[in-house]
């Protein structure tokens, strides 16, 4: 079952590059040594996990790696050289034949030059990325992870005793024959090909393992705990926006019995980067990646939609209310097919007047409440809705702290529980004189 993303949830939270933001999560874990890791790595990125199990194997992978340190050794220029090695067809002769004259192996590598380099430099690549991943394999201890079981299988497993034998003499040898480069090459791209692109994808694996471990561990991330028990929940202490130099941190939790979070605000208190990180976070979840939180445990969820940047649709000529009113109606159908969804509005229905935006946050939060298979939250700066519902058990009212020093508001941008009462509208209308500004004009 594909995890249930689309592209607008993609941009509002700068999953990867777009025009609205020159920063990507992506990119935070993006310091693989191949390419091929590379690819891998945007291959998790674009599929994230909806199995809590297959979730927690692949995070089991990681801890086991953090904790005990074995690396793989893993030179890029290998790497690539392999690639294109194997990738290279050349019209290849029955062994047998060859070993009979060696003068005739000789003369077929260096008909050309340029073909004997590749031929050479392919196999000595080939045989030192095989030395890194025996080594490896033969590194690891104690009770395995399944994952790293599997790895550690496929390693021992691609060859047969007398082959592994063989390659690992070939290994030790300071330097090859035309003989041995002969016979390796008809192995590595005849005989066992397919065992090679195997194994390369562990090493590939491996490669974003190891990075995403670093990143994670420089960025201050943490592994999150996924739940197998049938009731959804989340709960993450300290999670904080990873872009924010300096972030302040808070904490949520939701449960079915608490599946709305109303946070209620004033103007730049930090609602919208506290969404963004709560998206990110349960994003990373799905992908057993660490999060930007102290703490984060999670059931798993089968999908994460967000309606945060919001854009006009010129070309269509929607305005921005009916691009929300769609985007509403978009999130009804997806609960209608689907449970275990995480919601997410910033200021719902931002796009008209106070009265229409009452009623429709109104409406549409109270249906929410209802979902108890899914997690919602949504913010707003219509104070009167969150006191109108506030007899809704399920809804978990909060809001962004603003307070006021020597009458000017400061943000603490932390998350407090209750309804604020707060407004800065027209302190910041007063603040920058515009009702002088005009009264001036008058007077020219």
């Amino acid at each position: 079952m594909n995890f249930d993303i689309d592209r607008q949830t993609l941009n509002d939270l700068a999953i990867f590059p777009n025009n609205n933001s020159r920063q990507s999560i992506f990119s935070l874990f993006n310091h693989t040594h191949t390419i091929g890791g590379n690819e891998v790595l945007q291959d998790m990125f674009n599929k994230p996990l909806t199995d809590p199990v297959q979730i927690k194997e692949r995070l089991e992978a990681f801890l086991y790696i953090e904790e005990h340190r074995i690396k793989i050794s893993l030179d890029r220029n290998d790497y690539d050289f392999a690639e294109f090695y194997l990738k290279k067809h050349y019209n290849a002769k029955p062994f047998s034949v060859i070993t009979r004259f060696l003068e005739k192996i000789i003369y077929a590598f260096k008909f050309n030059d340029n073909d004997y380099y590749v031929i050479q430099t392919g196999v000595e690549s080939m045989l030192s990325i095989l030395e890194s991943l025996i080594n490896y394999a033969g590194a690891l201890k104690g009770d395995l992870p399944k994952k790293i079981e599997g790895f550690r299988t496929t390693i021992l497993n691609a060859f047969r005793a007398e082959e592994l034998i063989w390659l690992k003499q070939l290994i030790k040898k300071p330097d090859l024959s035309a003989a041995d480069i002969a016979k390796a090459d008809h192995f590595f791209r005849q005989l066992a090909y397919k065992q090679m692109k195997d194994l390369l994808n562990i090493a590939y694996q491996l490669d974003v393992y190891q990075s995403v471990i670093i990143s994670g561990r420089s960025l201050g991330f943490t592994f999150p705990v996924i739940d197998e028990d049938d009731e959804t929940c989340l709960a993450a202490e300290g999670l904080f926006h990873p872009f924010i130099t300096g972030a302040r941190s808070n904490d949520v939790a939701f449960s079915p019995s608490k599946n709305v979070c109303f946070i209620t605000g004033t103007n730049m208190s930090g609602k919208s980067s506290l969404l963004k990180s709560i998206g990110i976070a349960v994003y990373l979840s799905q992908l057993g990646f660490p999060v930007p939180a102290k703490s984060m445990r999670s059931s798993g969820f089968k999908g994460l939609i967000t309606t945060i940047n919001l854009a006009d649709d010129v070309e269509q000529g929607h305005s921005h209310f009916y691009k929300e009113v769609l985007r509403v109606k978009h999130v009804a159908e997806k609960l209608n097919t689907s449970k275990d969804i995480f919601v997410i509005f910033d200021e719902l229905f931002r796009g008209t007047n106070v009265k229409d935006a009452y009623d429709a946050s109104l409406a549409i939060i109270a249906a929410f409440a209802e979902v108890k298979t899914s997690f919602f939250v949504v913010s707003t700066h219509i104070v009167e809705v969150a006191h109108e519902l506030s007899s809704i058990e399920n809804i978990n009212f909060r809001y962004m702290e603003t307070i006021f020093e020597d009458t000017n508001p400061v943000n603490s941008y932390k998350l407090k529980a209750g309804i604020t009462e707060e407004r800065l509208g027209m302190w910041i209308v007063k603040h920058e004189g515009i009702l002088e500004i005009i009264k001036n004009s008058l007077k020219s």
